[in-house]
């Protein structure tokens, strides 16, 4: 009988102590290979990334390993809110724990549902994200959604960008703008459309279909 097949995982913890405490969580699980990134090249399967908040160099982390990696990002943080699981979730996240709920089991669980292709939440965040975009949509009278329909080529070439987990400057790089014209752009947007952020944007135009 062949052995079931082991899920490489490359760990991201920059404090020694979450590093230490996660190493020994999962070394003695038999599903899990840790690998070093100092290492020989292992083809990763899931990134484990362990962190106090979501900030922008955590949202730099999950897009650098979205665009250069085949491996699925699972995030092990303090605490989140929808928003910035909203904006984690658009730079690539496929699966979240709370650091406090963070059991052997739990993250094994995590790991291997990202593997799988499938996305890991805990249950009271996906409803709280589901309940803001159904607010975010009942807020948008019938005038703001005719009104996009007029958007420009340059509005919507940024939104891919914005969609694709890209942040001011390589939005301007991608599309050959200078950094204020699409920091215009989007203040521009926000306002006429009546939305608070960045992420709100982004799923207002999914569900209208520009994305």
């Amino acid at each position: 009988m062949t052995a079931p097949s082991r899920i490489a995982v490359m760990l991201h913890a920059p404090d020694p102590i979450y590093r230490a405490g996660v190493v020994s969580l999962l070394r003695p699980r038999p599903e899990i290979t840790l690998v070093d990134a100092a290492g020989p090249a292992v083809d990763t399967q899931v990134a484990l990334i362990v962190r106090d908040a979501v900030e922008e160099a955590t949202l730099r982390l999950l897009r650098e390993i979205k665009h250069t990696s085949a491996a699925r990002s699972v995030l092990v943080v303090a605490d989140i809110d929808e928003t910035k699981l909203i904006d984690a979730a658009e730079c690539g996240l496929a699966g979240l724990l709370r650091r406090a709920e963070a059991t052997p089991d739990r993250l094994v669980q995590a790991i291997t549902t990202a593997a799988r292709g499938d996305g890991y939440l805990p249950d009271d965040l996906v409803n709280g994200v589901l309940e803001a975009f159904s607010r975010l949509r009942a807020r948008l009278p019938g005038p703001v959604e005719q009104r996009l329909t007029e958007l420009s080529d340059r509005e919507v070439d940024v939104l891919r960008c914005l969609a694709d987990g890209l942040d001011t400057a390589e939005t301007a790089q991608k599309v050959g703008y200078a950094e204020r014209t699409v920091k215009h752009v989007i203040h521009g947007l926000q306002t006429r459309l009546q939305l608070k952020n960045r992420a709100h944007l982004v799923a207002f135009a999914y569900q209208h279909g520009y994305l």
